[in-house]
């Protein structure tokens, strides 16, 4: 009897303590990994309980965490570019996933609008505060098209197709799935122009300024993504299945998006560089609001993935 006493108290003391842990994530493919962390239990062996709470859109997931409604979500770069203008108390632990062509040009087939030099003049849908409304601005620039010279409407990402289609808007901007919805629901309507390897997206672990306890979460949070992600790279078929399923996507779609897609765990230069182009964009085009640009060095905290995996930090101060 004592024995078997002895055992349930060392099985006791062994136990990882769990914290019970909300993440808002944006319903997206780059979102993988944890719908794949999920999936294969990839969290049960650190120290947290994950809730998923989906939701449609980085900029909904952020502000859920800005309210207090969640300890964790996902966020786009442009979101976090956007935000740090409000000097709200956030910060980002991880880059997780990048894209460089998840966001897209979509004008209607008829109109024979050739690509973003033929924008001028013309009205364009777009989700505001977010990678969709940078993103044209970046496609502007190349083309030498003045930000000016076009009329932007805001509508939810859901949306954007519709506007399109019921001629509200000339052109939208939309990222993964509703780029490949509205190719499937209207084909030869709508053209999905080639504008890969103008812009790279990235997915990021965002919360509140973190204290000690939140630190450790966002360890453990990290853990179980970087768990996942060694689990994509090593069983990609799986993990598209698990993808499909749980954004009740197509095998069509997934072999779309695949290609595009980088999952890796990391916070590198290159998120601050991104970071600081899109803030001294925002400081030009919106000067009227915009007094100063912060130092986004403070909204990067890499003491959790440095836990996780220091190798994976390179960021200079």
């Amino acid at each position: 009897m004592s024995v078997i006493f002895l055992v349930v108290n060392l099985t006791k003391f062994w136990q990882v303590e769990k914290y019970p842990v909300s993440i808002a994530v944006s319903k997206t493919p780059l979102s993988a990994p944890f719908y794949v962390a999920t999936a294969i239990k990839a969290f049960d062996s650190t120290c947290v309980e994950v809730e998923i709470k989906d939701v449609i859109g980085g900029g909904v997931a952020f502000n859920k965490v800005i309210k207090g409604e969640v300890d964790f979500a996902t966020s786009s770069d442009s979101v976090i570019a956007f935000q740090s203008l409000n000097r709200l108390p956030f910060v980002t632990h991880a880059m997780f996933a990048q894209s460089d062509n998840d966001v897209k040009l979509i004008t209607r087939s008829d109109d024979n609008l050739a690509g973003t030099s033929s924008l001028q003049g013309k009205i364009i849908g777009v989700t505001k505060k977010t990678a969709s409304e940078y993103f044209l601005s970046t496609l502007l620039a190349i083309d030498g098209v003045n930000a000016q010279d076009v009329s932007l409407v805001h509508y939810e990402p859901a949306k954007l197709v519709d506007g399109l289609m019921n001629n509200e808007v000339d052109a939208i901007v939309p990222w993964e799935p509703f780029a490949f919805q509205s190719k499937q629901i209207f084909d030869k309507k709508v053209t999905i122009h080639d504008t890969k390897n103008l812009n790279t997206l990235s997915f990021n672990l965002v919360s509140l300024v973190p204290d000690r306890a939140r630190i450790e979460k966002a360890t453990c949070v990290l853990q179980g993504l970087n768990t996942a992600i060694n689990y994509i790279a090593s069983h990609p078929d799986k993990a598209k299945e698990i993808i499909n399923s749980k954004l009740d996507l197509s095998t069509e779609f997934i072999n779309w998006i695949w290609p595009d897609y980088l999952f890796k765990l990391e916070l590198n230069q290159s998120l601050l560089l991104n970071l600081n182009s899109q803030t001294a964009w925002l400081a030009e085009t919106h000067s009227n609001i915009i007094k100063q640009v912060p130092n986004m060095n403070q909204f990067v905290d890499s003491r959790a993935i440095l836990q996780v995996n220091p190798s994976a930090v390179n960021i200079s101060r």
